[in-house]
Order: C-alpha cells, then structure tokens, then sequence
C-alpha cells in the first residue's frame, strides 16, 4: 500500500492511496494516515488506485475521521472502484464517511 500527500488550496490535504488496502497495507498506511489526521482538518482520500479494501482498512479509515472530526473537521474519500463502493456500502461505512464520485464534490464535502 502506498501513500501520497498533496496540498491543496484551501487548506485541504489530498491523500492518495494505491494498492491493496488489506492487513498488509493497513499495517502499512496506520501510522501515517493517523499522523496527518492529527494535524488536517480537511482531508480528503483519492481511492481510485485501492484495489481490495478488507475490513481492516474500513477501521484505519474510520479512526482517522474520527480524529479528524474531534478537530471539528472533515475526511472524505472519492473515485472508490466498484469494489471498494460495494464494501463501503454493504458496511455503512458510507453513512458516516462521506463518499463521493470525485475529487472537487470530496473538497465540496470538507468545506460544508
């Protein structure tokens, strides 16, 4: 699993992940992705290269909106494929989650 980071204007925080986002690469992304949710309160995660996502990645990416939200922000994620959609939706994750189909409505989401 990799992880990217860009910023972007408005103060928000672009998070790319690639790979599978399984206990390998929960493992992997854990720390950092947990690092940055300390420090942005916007932040938004590009999806699109997240081929598997395994209930273990849905928790990593559920701490770092939590810690996100205790910093009265907001994480969002975007361009999930149609497995990941399909995981995010069966678990709910996408009710507390915003997931939205690209990046500009994810940035739209953190500035609510």
């Amino acid at each position: 699993m990799r992880l990217e980071q860009f910023s972007l204007p408005g103060e928000v925080l672009l998070v790319k992940l690639t790979g599978a986002l399984d206990i390998a690469g929960a493992g992997e992304i854990e720390t950092p992705l947990h690092t940055l949710s300390a420090k942005h309160s916007k932040v938004i995660v590009d999806l699109a290269g997240v081929t598997f996502l395994a209930s273990v990645g849905i928790r990593v990416l559920l701490k770092a909106a939590r810690a996100i939200r205790a910093n009265k922000g907001v994480l969002a994620l975007f361009a999930p494929t149609d497995e990941a959609q399909r995981v995010l939706r069966s678990t709910g994750i996408d009710t507390i989650i915003p997931v939205v189909a690209d990046q500009a409505t994810a940035i739209a989401e953190c500035n609510k």
